[in-house]
């Protein structure tokens, strides 16, 4: 059997990495074994339970805070680098995601560098809101704006690099498509569980945007799969695109899940942000106030991406064998996961 290759993954106690090392592990023809990958946990903070093989890595650091002995030993280890860790909560200030977001891809561009490693970059969807010909500017003040800069900043440095290297897109991540598992709530279910409440006195929500959540082991399938085909070129959308449902099929299957616990959620009324009265989402209670806006901030994302996220999800199946998976349901068995978690 051929000597298998080594990849570094960074944030692997994130919720992409350990999604990652979960699918990679998992039995059959697509394990990481079977693909000749042995994935090597980069860790900075927090436990990572599905590792095999750790090794201390803080992307913000020189040499990764390792001494030179120990980064050079890394070095001759590595053949592949999976770059997923970064500072993904929304809302702070921009110099609060430069060591993580961009100093930290500077590093380990210098690192794949020395290993002559390709790089595969986990950036965002959003970053479609800032692209050249976005059809409209995204706000100053938009929550996701920084966080997306910093991702954009990040791309840039890969490719003013000259390595090889692929770039994954996703959006909003939900819980295993199968199980709903997922290592920590995300944005999706936080926002769902508040609305679950029936405290929105509506959602705001441009005309014609779509709700795209992607279920996790569809985007390590697709990284894995770019692992196991050898490919160090190309940029993927991890998203559903058209396909995705719209923000009436959101809160239908919100009140499907609910209705599956003895409970019931009459849907809020869907509003266009650009109609509403001046501070009217600024007069509502603190928590209510928080909530409504990162909606429509969201929202105010996918309409500068022209409404509809890009997507290379016809491709990511057809290269990398991703499954179809319907995200109606991938969204209803992450909101029953979470659910059973909480009692």
């Amino acid at each position: 059997m051929s000597t298998p290759r080594t990849v570094l993954l960074t944030g692997a106690s994130g919720v992409v990495g350990r999604s990652l090392l979960r699918t990679a592990a998992a039995p059959g023809t697509g394990s990481a074994a079977a693909r000749g990958l042995r994935l090597l946990a980069g860790v900075h903070r927090g436990p990572v339970p599905e590792a095999t093989g750790t090794v201390d890595c803080d992307v913000s650091a020189e040499r990764f805070g390792l001494d030179e002995d120990s980064y050079a030993a890394l070095v001759r280890e590595v053949d592949l680098v999976v770059h997923s860790a970064g500072l993904t909560e929304w809302g702070l200030p921009a110099e609060r995601y430069e060591p993580v977001n961009v100093t930290g891809t500077r590093q380990v561009i210098e690192f794949a560098e020395r290993a002559g490693a390709p790089v595969h970059f986990i950036s965002t969807a959003f970053v479609a809101a800032l692209s050249d010909d976005a059809p409209v500017p995204l706000g100053e003040g938009n929550v996701c704006r920084n966080y997306i800069a910093s991702k954009r900043s990040a791309e840039q440095l890969l490719r003013d690099s000259g390595l090889p290297h692929t770039v994954f897109r996703p959006t909003n991540l939900v819980g295993e498509s199968g199980t709903g598992w997922t290592s920590q709530a995300q944005i999706v279910q936080l926002m769902s569980d508040w609305l679950a409440r029936g405290r929105a006195p509506f959602v705001p929500a441009h005309p014609g945007v779509r709700m795209d959540f992607v279920a996790q082991d569809l985007l390590s399938l697709a990284v894995l799969g770019a692992l196991r085909e050898g490919d160090a070129e190309g940029e993927y959308w991890v998203t559903y695109g058209a396909e995705a449902m719209d923000v009436p099929a959101c809160l239908r299957t919100l009140a499907k899940h609910l209705a599956g616990r003895g409970r019931t959620l009459a849907p809020p009324p869907v509003v266009n942000p650009d109609e509403l009265e001046p501070g009217v989402i600024e007069a509502l209670p603190p928590m209510a106030r928080s909530f409504m806006s990162v909606l429509r901030d969201v929202s105010e994302v996918t309409r500068c991406s022209g409404g509809v996220l890009p997507t290379s999800m016809p491709e990511l199946r057809t290269r990398y064998g991703v499954p179809h998976v319907d995200d109606t349901a991938a969204y209803l068995t992450a909101l029953d996961y979470a659910a059973g978690q909480s009692t």
